[in-house]
């Protein structure tokens, strides 16, 4: 019995004692490192990150068919990802207090710079039946691969929260399809 009086003042002690740590100094609860990735690197190397959870700085364009990351550095379509929102019902990836400056700036310039944590998914895998020719398997592979509208996107990234919200200089491109003309 005496034991069992020592052992619970000792964890009422600690407990305490915790609960008078400042909140900065005391370890995070969630103790997932989350990598910053640039979107040119995970477009270039999609099949290590591909499903992984990482945090992107890049220009979102939302417009009408369009919701899509670039990074200025690397704006070809190639390098693209068709934005995904969570499920419908699942909480906002957006806070308030940013998804009102956010919704100002696409509303004013049709982009924003954002610092985002989500999802990145590579092309879809695409189950090609036996026998197929060659050149409808192709076609198969080039249509169920991608992500949305009218597939024109190679990745896809999955918002799960929106961390920073600025205006894009007006100095950075727009993206471009791979084969235009830079001008």
């Amino acid at each position: 019995m005496k034991l069992n009086i020592a052992f619970c003042s000792l964890v009422l002690a600690v407990l305490v004692g915790a609960s008078q740590i400042p909140a900065q100094q005391r370890a995070p609860t969630n103790s997932l490192t989350i990598e910053n990735v640039s979107l040119c690197v995970l477009t270039k190397d999609w099949k290590k990150y591909d499903h992984a959870t990482v945090r992107i700085e890049a220009v979102y364009k939302a417009g009408f068919e369009v919701s899509e990351v670039y990074d200025p550095a690397c704006p070809t379509s190639e390098h693209t990802a068709w934005v995904a929102l969570v499920p419908y019902g699942s909480p906002s990836p957006i806070p308030p207090e940013l998804g009102e400056r956010l919704n100002e700036l696409l509303k004013q310039n049709g982009r924003a710079r954002i610092t985002v944590v989500g999802e990145f998914d590579g092309p879809k895998k695409v189950d090609i039946p036996p026998g197929l020719s060659p050149e409808a398997a192709a076609v198969l592979r080039a249509g169920g691969s991608r992500y949305g509208h009218q597939n024109q996107w190679e990745f896809q990234f999955t918002f799960s929260k929106v961390e920073k919200v600025e205006a894009v200089p007006a100095t950075d491109p727009w993206p471009r399809w791979a084969n235009e003309k830079q001008t």
